[in-house]
């Protein structure tokens, strides 16, 4: 009777965990990869569209969570769908901590979340998503090494917030160089890319500073992918950060960069309004 009691416990804790979870459904946009770098997956399918056995070869079976770094991911290779994903065998690899084990926050919690910064820690939340989603974690390729990932809350829980109902979700987060940038676009985000970045001035003739626009560029080929809105009370927080970027496209540097907003189609990229300081965060590469 005792095992029997230990054996619907163990179920059920795994039913707990699993039930209803986003990890099972979760489509990655971004993968870990064995030289301790994050991909974006059109890394893979233009490969895989080149060249099948060489993707399969290089990539697959050395591919993880983005976040925890831990997960294997499995490439779904269907004719009208691709995506990587965790498949249910496989959650319990994930980080205890990891949010791909959690819910989605909804379009609601979100902008709760968002209302009073003052609560809510967000610049370090950027600084973490930055340091884990963008950089190495070890100064040199762990290729042929043991796979050695900082864990705990610390170091995975930059994502996660507690809702109204007190239960731990994430909030939705996109890497800038995602293909499907137009996908919930009215939703709030955490934005997150190595780009290369100017800053331009707006000033009507006889006019001060009306504004100022962060350009943001893709790092190889410098075509815009969006443009963020400072206005100068904004930027005026933010002035020692700001003033280090050059203000014209041919001397862009390269920059990793976090941000959250809510993303609008414009003619030829995206723009977004900053509404605060705190919502922003920079770093340059060397």
């Amino acid at each position: 009777r005792h095992l029997l009691c230990s054996v619907l416990l163990e179920a059920h804790n795994k039913f707990s965990v699993h039930n209803g979870e986003n990890t099972v459904k979760s489509k990655f946009e971004e993968f870990y990869y064995e030289d301790d770098k994050n991909y974006p997956v059109d890394v893979y399918w233009n490969l895989y569209d080149k060249n099948h056995a060489e993707a399969i070869r290089k990539y697959e079976g050395h591919i993880f969570c983005p976040l925890c770094r831990l997960a294997p991911l499995t490439v779904a290779k269907g004719n009208e769908r691709r995506y990587f994903k965790v498949v249910e065998s496989d959650m319990d690899k994930h980080d205890i901590d990891c949010s791909y084990r959690r819910k989605k926050v909804g379009k609601r919690e979100t902008e709760k979340f968002y209302k009073d910064l003052d609560t809510t820690d967000i610049r370090n939340r950027l600084v973490g998503c930055m340091n884990r989603m963008l950089k190495k974690l070890n100064s040199s390729s762990s290729v042929g090494k043991v796979r050695t990932i900082e864990k705990g809350k610390k170091a995975l829980g930059f994502f996660d917030i507690e809702t109204e109902g007190k239960e731990i979700k994430y909030l939705p987060h996109k890497n800038i160089y995602a293909k499907d940038l137009e996908t919930d676009i009215d939703i709030q985000k955490i934005y997150y890319g190595k780009c290369s970045l100017y800053l331009i001035q707006y000033v009507p003739e006889g006019e001060e500073v009306k504004a100022y626009y962060l350009k943001v560029l893709n790092q190889e080929t410098k075509k815009q992918i969006c443009d963020i809105a400072i206005s100068p009370f904004v930027y005026n927080y933010m002035k020692e950060q700001l003033d280090m970027l050059p203000d014209n496209k041919m001397t862009a540097k390269d920059f990793y960069i976090c941000f959250s907003g809510v993303l609008e189609k414009s003619r030829y990229s995206y723009k977004c309004k900053l509404r605060d300081s705190r919502l922003l965060v920079l770093e340059k590469i060397d």
